[in-house]
């Protein structure tokens, strides 16, 4: 058996087609990748970057790929004017030239293609060229994104921009064909000339002409310089299961630390109520939070002490402080990354996150390409001196967290979300109500949330008022959301039984869905 979990029914078609094909799980991540920077333009594009997470199934080991973007060598901090408390004091840092990283998703496909891959690289790229040739009709999630006031804005400041994602200016009507010609052209040039001609060849001066015209720092040199960083993925367990999820900068830490804080605050699940694992939960979050606004950064340019932070010792010690955090946030607004699983006939499996920042990333278009490039400096600090503060060659903290649960040395859960700060505690409550509630995998992805940072506590309003009055009385002041709303993630996730059967979690919050053959 096979399957796929996506946001976007295109990729999903794409992804199944290519493991009917004989395809592995890598194959299929490169082409679907592709396929939803033509599908997803709001959340992904070769201008952005990401995160995978791989399972190969014959040598039993994980791989970890991140291609997240960074930070031009000519980055400084305090780039970016911000007042007292860290507050941005302009919008240069969340759109336009200046906002742009170096982009990492070419590199990143080209290396699990090169790693991991079966099948040659064009071939790969025929769905999506195709996709953004041909065109489709927008969905309500596409229009969705066209109504904040972001999209408003960008409308009105970038041509290129516009020339692609509206109608005589206007803001595409759901089922209103896009069609991606620049794309398409694009990605049929990349085909043949690899990834290398991106990042140092005729595609890769165009862009830096760019960037250069509207004052931002990255250059061909920026460009050349920028490698995939290749690693294991961090180890967590929670009681019984064994679980990989991604090292910094991505909150796989995060989630470990949430998972151990809730060991220690709810020693016995089936004894305690509903209101009382849901208060632990929170104060999981609480405790977990302080410390990633404290101290997590890029580890390759920073120290964490991730070995201190990830044991169930320091878990122990630190589960009943109550203090919260009061953390520098990148802006509130609506995010753009989105998350595919994949398990293939071989048990393979591909966790793939991939971002463009915020929606619509920088709003800038490299001019005859239909590349939108990313914004990724709306995720970091704008003060220096703090663990994700801007600085030569980082790369930002991120809400990455795809992963892999085992049990009985077994692989039985594959996740991952998009969300910013929601996606680890998204994964947490999904695999805590497959795990210890027993629901089924899609019932477990539909179930209301929560969410805590830096508060108030974020909480779905399809929870029993019972919830909200356990909460209230511990002390957390709670804000409420719609059912289902997209702030809390878009989990795609794919579970494997015993018996080797799978089935798919799809979140109905981004317009989900999975298919599953074979």
């Amino acid at each position: 058996m096979y399957a796929v979990a996506a946001a976007h029914p295109e990729a999903v078609r794409i992804g199944m087609e290519i493991l009917e094909g004989g395809g592995d799980a890598c194959d299929c991540t490169v082409a679907m990748s592709l396929a939803l920077t033509v599908a997803e333009p709001f959340y992904s594009s070769l201008g952005g970057g990401g995160v995978t997470l791989i399972w190969r199934a014959k040598e039993e080991k994980a791989h970890f790929i991140d291609f997240s973007n960074e930070c031009s060598r000519h980055a400084e901090s305090g780039m970016f004017p911000y007042d007292e408390n860290g507050n941005h004091l302009n919008q240069a840092h969340n759109r336009g030239h200046h906002s742009i990283l170096v982009p990492g998703l070419m590199r990143g496909l080209e290396a699990i293609n090169d790693d991991f891959g079966s099948r040659p690289w064009e071939v790969l790229f025929e769905p999506a060229i195709r996709l953004a040739e041909e065109g489709f009709p927008v969905g309500w999630f596409y229009q969705k994104h066209q109504m904040p006031k972001r999209f408003m804005e960008m409308r009105e400041s970038y041509s290129e921009f516009v020339k692609i994602h509206t109608k005589n200016g206007q803001p595409l009507g759901e089922g209103d064909l896009l069609r991606q010609v620049d794309l398409a052209a694009t990605l049929r040039h990349l085909a043949k000339s690899g990834a290398e001609d991106f990042y140092c060849g005729e595609f890769g001066a165009v862009l830096e002409k760019e960037i250069r015209k509207g004052g931002g720092l990255v250059d061909a040199e920026d460009m050349a310089a920028y490698q995939v960083r290749k690693s294991l993925p961090l180890e967590g367990t929670y009681r019984d299961i064994s679980y990989y999820t991604a090292p910094l900068p991505s909150s796989g830490l995060l989630l470990i630390q949430i998972l151990n804080l809730l060991e220690c605050l709810v020693y016995d699940w089936s004894d305690a109520n509903e209101g009382e694992r849901y208060v632990a939960f929170a104060k999981a979050m609480r405790s977990a939070f302080r410390d990633r606004f404290a101290v997590y950064g890029d580890s390759y340019h920073v120290s964490v002490p991730v070995e201190k932070l990830q044991s169930k010792e320091y878990a122990e010690r630190v589960a009943g402080d109550e203090g919260s955090s009061s953390p520098h946030q990148h802006d509130i607004e609506a995010g753009s990354t989105t998350h595919f699983t994949i398990v293939d006939r071989e048990g393979n499996i591909a966790c793939h996150t991939q971002t463009l920042g915020a929606a619509w990333g920088s709003g800038v278009v490299i001019p005859g390409t239909g590349v939108l490039l990313n914004n990724h400096t709306n995720w970091m600090d704008p003060r220096p001196d703090f663990g994700n503060s801007i600085g030569p060659n980082r790369r930002p903290m991120a809400g990455y967290a795809p992963s892999l649960f085992f049990e009985k040395g077994k692989p039985r859960l594959a996740i991952g979300s998009p969300g910013s700060y929601r996606i680890p505690t998204a994964i947490a409550q999904v695999f805590l109500n497959s795990h210890h509630r027993g629901m089924p995998l899609q019932d477990a992805v539909e179930a209301p949330r929560i969410h805590f940072d830096a508060g108030p506590l974020q909480m779905e309003d399809d929870f029993s008022g019972d919830m909200a009055v356990a909460l209230s009385e511990d002390g957390f002041e709670i804000s409420t959301h719609p059912p289902h709303e997209h702030y809390f993630g878009g989990v795609n996730a794919v579970e494997i039984h015993e018996d080797g059967s799978l089935s798919t979690g799809a979140d109905p919050r981004r317009g989900c869905l999975g298919d599953v053959a074979g």
